[in-house]
């Protein structure tokens, strides 16, 4: 996919996760949950905002699959261009009332996101990103401006020095639940000059904004990271997983997203068991 038609494509789901913000908010108060198989929750509003999104995408281009979250995530090996879906990213959050959910759309392609936005719906921002067409904030009725690094923000900087978050404890030494390592988390909040505990998607959208320096997921799904990972390496953030891998990390399980390769090399090290 060249360049043009990706830029193309950009405008276009910019403008699709922007109109299904409405479904999402207008239903915050009056929505049924149920509990799935592995225990997470979902709500009617993250069905019907799914069907959204996957309906308009199929409708975008009709040649290129679309899988989600709840309505079918099962990708065949040999799908090289799909879209995928995260209808609410935090539906705990959803239920608990507390504005800090998410909403996910990414393009992968041959294995790697090119393509992705992060949608805030209860306080209307979204980033979007393309490959080598750079990575945006738009807020309300505000002008969409660049998130890009400066120089002076990837200087190198020590986890004594930095303000860190993650979004739990989950898939830790402390409390593995139903994580595969069990990550030392506990280090990095006794080193970090200020660590705290953050919501899914929007503690990555604060380090790629400037207000924080690294944002740690101990358990993640390809859904949850897609969008998150082209948004960043726009950014020029360091991202990487767990295992200090920089490419091929969307089946990882787990994600890391800094400001400077020095503080997530730091923070790999001190959360390997």
């Amino acid at each position: 996919m060249n360049k043009m038609e990706l830029s193309g494509l950009l405008q276009n789901v910019k403008e699709i996760a922007l109109s299904s913000f409405s479904i999402i908010e207008s239903r915050k108060n009056e929505v049924t949950f149920f509990e799935k198989k592995d225990l997470s929750i979902v709500s009617e509003a993250d069905i019907e905002t799914e069907k959204y999104i996957r309906d308009s995408l199929q409708a975008l281009t009709p040649h290129i699959p679309v899988y989600g979250e709840e309505l079918g995530c099962d990708i065949a090996d040999d799908c090289q261009l799909y879209w995928l879906i995260d209808p609410i990213d935090g539906t705990t959050w959803y239920k608990l009332g507390m504005p800090v959910y998410g909403s996910l759309i990414a393009l992968i392609q041959n294995g790697e996101p090119i393509l992705g936005s992060i949608g805030l719906p209860a306080i209307n921002t979204l980033v979007y990103a393309g490959k080598d067409l750079g990575c945006f904030m738009s807020a309300g009725k505000n002008s969409a401006r660049q998130l890009l690094s400066e120089p002076a923000q990837t200087a190198p900087i020590g986890v004594e020095q930095a303000t860190i978050t993650s979004s739990g404890m989950h898939g830790t030494s402390t409390w593995i639940e139903n994580g595969d390592t069990p990550w030392h988390l506990i280090s990095v909040l006794e080193r970090a000059k200020l660590f705290k505990f953050s919501a899914d998607c929007i503690q990555h959208v604060s380090v790629l904004n400037g207000a924080s320096d690294a944002a740690i997921d101990t358990i993640m799904k390809p859904w949850d990271s897609a969008a998150i990972i082209i948004c960043a390496r726009e950014a020029g953030l360091t991202v990487m997983d767990l295992n200090g891998n920089q490419h091929g990390i969307l089946k990882s399980g787990n994600l890391l997203t800094a400001k400077s390769e020095h503080l997530a090399k730091s923070l790999v090290q001190l959360l390997t068991p």
